[in-house]
């Protein structure tokens, strides 16, 4: 497949209204109609990126390059969660907190985790469908997702609900939240490796699908603060297996521009280095919202530019793309 630069576009958008999130400023303005912003529309995100990793995990596995994919996204981890050392060091009291928060995540790194988990459940579920049943492959993956899906959906309005005591790890993690959705971005590959670009939906049907999804996050993020107050949270909304599917096919059916400098890196960048970057923002005593998106959006760019200057994978300059090669959009939907 070859590389399509709205999901580029996409992924640095989403980046940046994570670093919006973590600033807490819809928290401590919150209102019914910022929580369904909040807990309703900005919902998509993690949703998004997990169906974006998972189109990449079908390129990889379609590669046979599917443990290398889990390797890197391993390794990225690891590294993010040495970097961060100390931040969550303190909260570590023995071997026990130890593995849990390396199963876990610290903060933002809970997403690489989930990631983790979610593309080892892929490629474990893919080799035994193989073995056992070649013909109901992907049939059993789609099985699989939705049996978690439901589990996750289901454990979190119990949670809501007050009837047990769930914790949000329970249910908002690699199985019962990125794996589905990893799964969808997986099924999307594939489709995209047999039919190409004839193989999205029509575009007012996708188009149609956003709105709507857009529409029930905010629906479902009002009932549920008019239930249960403006001070929960609703980490997996029901109308996110509509909003972000949506969201994915109608920004991978749009033609981009190639743009001028690597995207990606920068993206990546702000998602690693935002939290950070806010530290020290309040640090030097600097709260209001500009200050704060100015350090979580500008420090990670700036790092990432500088990077790109060196011969680092992944942010150095593609050597693939000719010196006298112009910017070329994505091929027409």
């Amino acid at each position: 497949m070859h590389r399509i630069h709205s999901l580029d576009y996409l992924k640095l958008g989403l980046a940046v209204l994570v670093a919006f999130a973590h600033t807490y400023w819809l928290q401590s303005h919150m209102t019914p109609r910022l929580f369904m912003i909040g807990n309703g529309l900005m919902r998509v995100m993690v949703p998004a990126f997990c169906i974006v990793a998972g189109y990449f995990l079908y390129s990889a596995v379609a590669r046979d390059k599917g443990n290398k994919w889990l390797a890197r996204v391993a390794a990225l981890y690891l590294f993010w969660m040495a970097v961060y050392l100390p931040f969550w060091l303190n909260e570590v009291h023995g071997l026990v907190s130890l593995l849990k928060t390396l199963a876990w995540g610290y903060f933002h790194l809970w997403f690489m985790a989930g990631i983790l988990v979610a593309g080892a459940v892929i490629l474990l579920l893919r080799g035994m469908a193989r073995a056992l049943a070649p013909a109901y492959e992907y049939r059993i993956l789609l099985a699989a997702a939705a049996v978690c899906a439901a589990t996750g959906l289901v454990l979190q309005y119990v949670a809501l609900s007050g009837i047990a005591p769930i914790g949000v790890k329970k249910f908002s993690n690699g199985l019962f939240m990125c794996f589905p959705f990893v799964a969808i971005g997986y099924l999307c590959g594939r489709r995209m490796a047999r039919l190409g670009m004839a193989g999205l939906p029509p575009r007012w049907l996708v188009l149609a699908a956003t709105a709507a999804g857009a529409g029930l996050l905010m629906a479902e993020s009002w009932l549920v603060q008019a239930w249960r107050s403006d001070q929960v949270m609703l980490d997996i909304p029901i109308s996110s297996y509509v909003a972000a599917p949506a969201l994915f096919v109608a920004v991978l059916g749009t033609a981009m521009p190639q743009p001028p400098i690597r995207l990606d890196p920068i993206s990546a960048m702000i998602y690693f280095m935002h939290v950070m970057a806010l530290h020290l923002a309040r640090s030097l005593g600097f709260e209001h919202l500009g200050e704060l998106m100015l350090f979580a959006l500008g420090l990670p760019t700036l790092a990432a530019l500088l990077l790109g200057r060196l011969p680092i994978p992944g942010f150095g300059k593609d050597r693939k793309r000719g010196r006298g090669e112009r910017p070329r959009p994505d091929p027409a939907p």
